[in-house]
C-alpha cells in the first residue's frame, strides 16, 4: 500500500475537500442556489482543475461528482483519498501521498 500507518491513511481520508482542493491548486466555485433534498447539509460546487470540470455534492465525507452519468463506476467516493484519485486520476498510494501533502501544507509544515 505504501509506506504508512493506518492513522496515517485515516488522516488523509479525513482532510477537508476545501484542503485538498485549495492544495491541488483547484478552481472551487460554491454553488449558492443549491438546495439539498436531503437533511445532510449537502454542498455543491462546480471545480475545474488540469481543464477538466467536475460538479460535486458534497455530504460530510462522501461526494458524487453530477457531470458524470448516474451509473457510471467511480461517479462517487468517501473521503479526499477518492477524491484525489477522482480528479487527478492517480492510483491509491499517489493519492494518499498528496492527501498527505496537503494536510501537512494546511498545518504549516513542510517535508
Amino acid at each position: 500500500m505504501g509506506p504508512w500507518t493506518g492513522d496515517e491513511i485515516e488522516a488523509a481520508r479525513a482532510v477537508p475537500f476545501h484542503v485538498l482542493l485549495r492544495f491541488l491548486g483547484a478552481y472551487c466555485k460554491l454553488d449558492r442556489e443549491y438546495r439539498p433534498t436531503n437533511s445532510g447539509g449537502s454542498i455543491r460546487v462546480q471545480v475545474n482543475y488540469g481543464g477538466r470540470d467536475f460538479r460535486f455534492v458534497f455530504t460530510n465525507e462522501k461526494w458524487v461528482n453530477e457531470l458524470m452519468p448516474p451509473a457510471k463506476r467511480g461517479r462517487g467516493g468517501a473521503g479526499a483519498i477518492d477524491l484525489a484519485a477522482h480528479v487527478m486520476g492517480l492510483d491509491f498510494v499517489r493519492s494518499v501521498k498528496i492527501c498527505i501533502d496537503a494536510l501537512d501544507s494546511a498545518s504549516g509544515m513542510r517535508g
